[in-house]
């Protein structure tokens, strides 16, 4: 019998506390569910909140992507909008045929005329033709009531380029993607899924979310204070917390052969080779509690 392992390569995220956290979430869903009725089409997202030692020094307006091994939305989530005047680069039943044939996660493909006439599309993601992304953007404004308007602040209206071939797969990619907003707080909240979905597909996405956000902030992991686990209206649950210097094994710059008795200030270099004083408490050469000495 194999060991399971417990992180991912390069990763400092313990799968088993994001397996604990994601089966509480989801048992806590279960119950709230049982209590109250959702409403038809809801479904409960997954979100990791990403916690900053600092903010980032520059407002970064343009959002990362970050790539997960399972799509955070359901296939019913994903509409489609094409040009169907004439001259259009792909007509609608060939798009769907081409949807079909590639198994592509798209549920319903939509006319322009079809939204100009004020149907609006209920899909989480939204992709459409470059060339009619103006036109679709002013019918969205128009049409769109105020419940509608507050649903599609979670959506993402995407551009596809239908003169490239591989446009296909680009569409693939971004329904397997999520998206960190960086703000000038220190909080930053990414979906990476849902509960519809498997238990270890959400945990997959976990893993690959929180190693995209920690390589994509500044600073990378020494700017990463802890990530939690949440629904819109759970509590966060913690999957990793970065304690400073706690449980580190340390090298005494005053004390070369390491004989230092307990409670003795002395001058240590941590792992990262920053240099501090601190009063310690040894138990076996590692440093188990430091207190600053001001």
């Amino acid at each position: 019998m194999s060991t399971p392992r417990l992180k991912r390569p390069g990763s400092r995220v313990s799968r088993e506390m994001a397996e604990t956290a994601v089966d509480s979430l989801l048992k806590w869903i279960r119950a709230q569910r049982k209590q109250k009725k959702p409403a038809a089409g809801h479904d409960d997202c997954i979100y990791l909140v990403l916690t900053l030692a600092k903010p980032p020094h520059r407002l970064q307006m343009k959002p990362y992507s970050l790539t997960l091994p399972h799509p955070p939305q359901t296939p019913s989530a994903v509409s489609l909008v094409l040009d169907d005047r004439p001259n259009s680069t792909i007509s609608l039943s060939s798009a769907r045929d081409l949807v079909r044939t590639l198994s592509l996660p798209v549920s319903e493909i939509l006319s322009l005329s079809y939204i100009l006439s004020g149907i609006l599309p209920a899909g989480e993601l939204l992709f459409a033709d470059r060339c009619i992304v103006p036109s679709l953007n002013r019918a969205l404004r128009k049409f769109g009531s105020k419940n509608d308007m507050s649903k599609r602040k979670r959506s993402r209206l995407l551009e596809l380029n239908l003169l490239d071939k591989g446009w296909p797969e680009h569409l693939r990619k971004e329904c397997f993607s999520t998206v960190l907003r960086l703000g000038s707080g220190t909080c930053c909240v990414i979906r990476v899924g849902s509960a519809s979905q498997a238990r270890d597909e959400v945990v997959d996405n976990v893993w690959a979310a929180a190693e995209g956000a920690a390589l994509s902030v500044p600073r990378k992991w020494s700017n990463v204070m802890a990530f939690h686990l949440k629904t819109s209206e759970s509590l966060a649950l913690p999957i990793y917390q970065k304690d400073h210097l706690l449980q580190k094994e340390v090298t005494f710059c005053d004390h070369e052969d390491g004989d230092v008795g307990e409670g003795e200030e002395g001058r240590i270099k941590t792992e990262d080779g920053k240099r501090a004083r601190y009063k310690e408490e040894l138990q076996g050469g590692v440093v188990k509690r430091l207190k600053r000495v001001a």
